[in-house]
């Protein structure tokens, strides 16, 4: 390990001992639980139901069969500390594959600071640190579009189904893909596309088919939440798409980067990437205006931005470095300006300007303070433990 450490440039060398740090950092957060999200109690509920008495019951509408199933095998091997480590390592599968993806579509290495700011986000680090299906969909799509560009297009299509049974969510970042894949000027373009559609339709198809079976028909998909007013979904996902990246990363977006990616844009018609990217962030943040609840689900949207942020300031470094910087802040420390009226229920917003713990401290003593969570009833000490690290409950 030190041999092929020493071989490597000084730049590769940095980004080890970087990705070496995060990893401490990592495994350190799974070790104090598998963390404190909303459905992680009955996310073992399902897969111990699969692994142990091959049963389904999804976790909540519509199911995540293939996350679910995961986590059942290996909790019945190694128990929750497994099911993160398993987080970890679809992760660092979702780098790799990544950066492997952007260096094929041609960026140099700089790309890897886009990357970079992708793995520093607090919330993306929860998540990879969490038994959840988040990283777990988003590894799969991203190992689904390489296969794809790489004329794959049977393998891509599995892979596509994965993500889908992993979360249904994928579907906005599959959109992506589809309309880069339709309009590409390389040869067989349409044929891929059809292909991978085709697998993936019945492979989806066929994973919620326990989901169908449990519910007795299609009432699985069905949505019974309440929906607010459209300008109050809209004011709720747009104070969460601020809290994305912290105040201080939105107003360094918004001031250097907005046209840079505003340019990028002009190469719709040559980059597959952007493409790709575009509209995977339009349709996710369509889908987040509807549905404004965890940080985690933004998560499709950040790696579009991190995606276009690659290929607009390939030639600017400097303001990625930047970017990752304040993430990095971010995870220790966070900055509000404003806070919700009622953090579950936000009608309104007022000036409220607030220093606080950063996502990932505030999550990893959340873990500490509540260690049994995921074994317990979801309203006594699983939403005890969500209310704990979920912003706006300080």
């Amino acid at each position: 390990m030190l041999a092929r450490l020493r071989s490597l440039d000084e730049e590769g060398r940095g980004w080890a001992i970087a990705g070496a740090i995060a990893l401490a950092v990592a495994v350190a957060l799974v070790a104090a639980g598998p963390g404190n999200d909303l459905d992680v109690a009955n996310v073992f509920r399902s897969g111990r139901a699969i692994a142990r008495h091959l049963s389904y019951v999804p976790s909540r509408p519509p199911g995540s069969p293939v996350h679910e199933a995961i986590t059942g095998v290996l909790d019945l091997i190694g128990g929750p500390l497994l099911t993160g480590l398993a987080s970890i390592v679809a992760a660092g599968a979702l780098v790799v594959v990544l950066d492997r993806l952007l260096a094929e579509e041609g960026l140099g290495p700089n790309r890897r600071w886009a990357i970079a700011l992708l793995v520093a986000n607090p919330w993306s680090f929860v998540a990879a640190t969490s038994t959840a299906d988040y990283v777990f969909a988003l590894a799969f799509v991203v190992a689904g579009v390489r296969a794809l560009r790489r004329d794959r297009a049977v393998a891509a299509g599995a892979l596509f189904a994965l993500a889908m049974g992993s979360r249904v969510g994928s579907i906005t970042l599959l959109l992506g893909v589809a309309v880069a894949e339709l309009t590409d000027a390389r040869p067989g373009g349409r044929r891929r596309a059809l292909q991978a559609g085709a697998v993936a339709a019945a492979g989806t198809a066929l994973l919620f088919v326990p989901s169908v079976v449990a519910a007795g028909g299609l009432d699985f998909a069905r949505n019974d939440f309440a929906a607010s007013g459209p300008f109050n979904l809209l004011g709720r996902a747009l104070a969460k798409d601020l809290l994305l990246v912290g105040l201080p990363s939105a107003v360094l977006v918004l001031a250097t980067a907005v046209p840079a990616l505003v340019a990028a844009l002009r190469s719709w018609s040559t980059s597959w990437l952007v493409r790709f990217a575009a509209v995977g962030l339009v349709a996710s943040q369509v889908l987040f205006v509807r549905f404004p609840w965890k940080m985690a689900h933004l998560l499709p949207s950040l790696l579009c931005l991190v995606v276009l942020l690659a290929v607009a300031l390939e030639a600017r470094p400097r303001v990625l470095m930047a970017l990752v910087g304040l993430q990095l802040l971010f995870a220790v420390v966070r900055v509000d300006v404003i806070a919700p009226d009622d953090a579950n229920e936000a009608s309104s917003v007022r000036l409220r300007p607030t220093i606080v713990a950063g996502p990932v401290v505030r999550d990893w003593q959340c873990r500490l303070d509540h260690p049994d969570a995921y074994l317990g009833r979801q309203i006594e000490e699983v939403e005890a433990a969500w209310d704990c690290a979920a912003p706006f409950r300080d």
